[in-house]
């Protein structure tokens, strides 16, 4: 009798699964010797095996794909929106003069002295965010709102000469 055929036929015999760790009767496994041509239901288990890997790294190569689009489309638009950010003086609709602005960028775009090129005078200070589709202001954007609209705005004129200036 042939080892196999030994195994399967002691009662009582029991193997432990290495993947789940839960044990069957080898009476009940379908054992076989890898040695010789592969019997029906291992050749069909092996199929299914390959189709299910098959599938599953044709989902990770699109899986891949879309991540590396959305990486270049989000720089696009990022490089994009900086552009608007630069020109949008010159856009209709921007509240002041493009000869009124002042280009910050960093943490407001824009500060603008409404008048200043037409009245010569300054009627008024707009700090001015630019913003696309979407976006939102950042954390630092919405405390420099916050602080505009609590009026907690000053003017410091500084003495670098003599090392004084305002306190603030």
């Amino acid at each position: 009798m042939s080892t196999i055929k030994d195994l399967v036929s002691v009662q009582g015999l029991f193997a432990e699964c290495p993947s789940c760790g839960e044990s069957f009767a080898l009476r009940d496994a379908n054992l076989f010797d890898a040695t010789k041509r592969l019997p029906t239901f291992a050749i069909e288990h092996l199929q299914r095996e390959r189709t299910k890997v098959a599938g599953e790294l044709k989902e990770i190569r699109e899986q891949r794909a879309e991540l590396k689009r959305r990486s270049s489309t989000s720089a696009e638009s990022s490089g994009v929106g900086q552009i608007v950010e630069m020109l949008s003086p010159s856009l209709p609709g921007f509240p002041v003069l493009p000869s009124d602005c002042r280009a910050l960028f960093k943490p407001i775009d824009y500060v603008g002295f409404k008048g200043l090129s037409t009245l010569g005078e300054v009627e008024a200070l707009v700090f001015i965010e630019v913003k696309s589709g979407r976006q939102r202001l950042s954390k630092q954007q919405r405390q420099i709102k916050n602080v505009i609209e609590q009026g907690g705005v000053r003017f410091v004129a500084a003495d670098h000469q003599l090392g004084r200036s305002e306190e603030i």
